[in-house]
């Protein structure tokens, strides 16, 4: 028991990473993150080396993400066919990896030089830098930043049109810091309070302006499984559910989702897309959906959106794809994944980072797939001349877990960042109509076939966020950096001087 006793502080330390599960979608229980980030904060704050501070991060990261993103071994054993041992290690060697990044928040807290009386501001700069860097370096994995568990309800969600989910996760951070660091009580609780109620008043504020009337939508959810959806024994009756639903749709734009036929465009039937384009032609209405489709190359082929009632077929191909799902970086150390797993389609090319909107009827309309709209740098390459955003997704590979939720709760975040509606069809859920301040205006229970009626509201304009991205913030934590060591630096100078 004795030998145990230096891991209990890890330990702990582990659980309330995992429990920051809770904070986030569908839940929403958004104080449970304060209370996460404050264990580890405090206990940050009384280690006594980087080396210590380094394997606290870590522990609180591994849990974190543990809970985070244990759904994905659904898609590996489940639907991937990987064996259970080998998915469950893989998910351990994932979540090792991104707990690398607070880990180095906490290696970073003890090791940079700062003025005791402002090193509250040195775990929550560090902390962010290193969850951007984790959403950037090898093409990015920004799940579960922490900003995200303060969408959309509190008020430091009316930061998101100013600098991101990052700037609300380091003000989220700043509060907890100040909180736990003991300062004089009214003065901590000034300063949180001051952030709060300015977080409000910008949430009031109107980034972008109305365009027109409402449009009303139609958002199809076929709720076609995993296991069946890419079998050619299924492949007719998949065609027919979208084409039924899609008759009884009424809205000026209907979206189908993510590779809503499970072909490329080639092997279509030659009857279907015109039996699709006069399901909506009585009305004039604007048909888009997911399909893959072929490139120049036999082994060139893109995860694509189209929009079906134009002949000419108008394209958006996916350009941040997902690793090893879509791609394997580094095919050349990670292509025996695949002797394990049953994926079709698992090679993709990119599409263009910068694409147009479609130019409808029914507006300017910036699609972007799946995973995709994690990405708020990307999703922002759209504006200004977007005026409403609509996801396609098929997470049919998570089925039962919390990822769809927590993926739409990033997708109210990418709403609030741009001002715009984000539109949401799914294959098995979260199918939703999201408004500009982030809010639901509608939501279709998940693993059920259905149509979401409602109306959305087009928008121009252009917030702070969608100018300048992360970077902005970036060159504002790094300067607090420096100028947090340069001022430790004149600070020794003076006491050596007096000595």
């Amino acid at each position: 028991m004795q030998k145990l006793k230096p891991l209990l502080p890890l330990l702990l330390l582990a659980l309330f990473g995992a429990i920051s599960v809770f904070s986030f979608a569908p839940l929403y229980l958004f104080p449970i993150m304060w209370l996460s980030l404050a264990a580890l904060t405090i206990a940050i704050q009384k280690s006594t080396t980087p080396k210590a501070a380094a394997w606290l991060g870590f522990s609180f990261g591994l849990g974190f993400f543990l809970a985070n993103i244990h759904w994905i071994f659904i898609s590996l054993n489940t639907f991937g066919g990987m064996p259970a041992p080998m998915a469950a290690g893989g998910i351990l060697v994932l979540a090792a990896y991104m707990a690398l990044f607070p880990a180095l928040a906490g290696w970073l807290t003890l090791k940079l030089p700062c003025p005791e009386r402002l090193r509250v501001l040195l775990l929550p700069t560090v902390f962010i830098l290193t969850e951007w860097l984790r959403g950037w370096l090898f093409t990015g994995f920004p799940w579960a930043s922490v900003g995200y568990s303060q969408s959309p309800m509190t008020p430091l969600a009316g930061y998101a049109p100013i600098g991101g989910v990052y700037l609300m996760g380091w003000l989220l951070c700043l509060c907890v810091a100040v909180i736990v660091s003991k300062p004089k009580w009214l003065k901590g609780w000034g300063i949180v309070a001051s952030i709060w109620i300015a977080g409000w008043g910008l949430n009031q504020l109107e980034w972008t302006k109305k365009i027109g009337a409402p449009v009303r939508v139609s958002l199809v959810q076929g709720n076609i499984s995993q296991d069946i959806k890419w079998d050619n024994a299924f492949y007719l009756d998949s065609l027919k559910s979208y084409l039924e639903l899609t008759q009884k749709a009424r809205g000026q734009l209907v979206v189908l989702p993510e590779t809503a036929i499970p072909s490329f465009i080639s092997d279509v039937p030659d009857w279907y897309p015109q039996l699709l384009r006069d399901a909506v032609a009585p009305r004039k209405a604007d048909l888009i959906l997911g399909i893959p489709i072929l490139g120049k190359h036999e082994a060139e082929y893109y995860n694509a959106v189209t929009v079906m009632s134009d002949p000419a077929l108008p394209l958006y191909k996916k350009q941040h794809l997902v690793p090893f799902g879509e791609f394997i970086p580094l095919p050349w150390l990670f292509n025996w994944i695949y002797q394990f797993m049953d994926m079709p389609l698992s090679g993709f090319s990119r599409g263009a980072v910068k694409q147009a909107p479609f130019s409808l009827a029914s507006g300017q309309i910036a699609a972007n797939i799946c995973y995709e709209d994690v990405f708020g740098r990307e999703i922002i390459n759209a504006l200004p001349e977007a005026t409403m955003l609509v996801n396609l997704s098929n997470l049919a590979w998570f089925d039962g877990s919390w990822a769809a939720a927590q993926h739409a709760q990033m997708s109210q975040t990418r709403a609030l960042e741009t001002g715009r509606y984000m539109l949401r069809a799914t294959n098995t859920g979260l199918t939703a109509i999201i408004d500009e301040k982030g809010r639901y205006k509608g939501v279709l229970p998940e693993r059920t076939a259905g149509i979401l009626e409602g109306t959305a509201q087009n928008r121009s304009g252009t917030p702070p966020y969608a100018w300048g991205g992360d970077y902005p913030l970036l060159i504002a934590l790094g300067a607090l950096l420096l100028g947090l060591g340069l001022l430790r630096r004149r600070e020794a100078q003076a006491c050596f001087a007096q000595a």
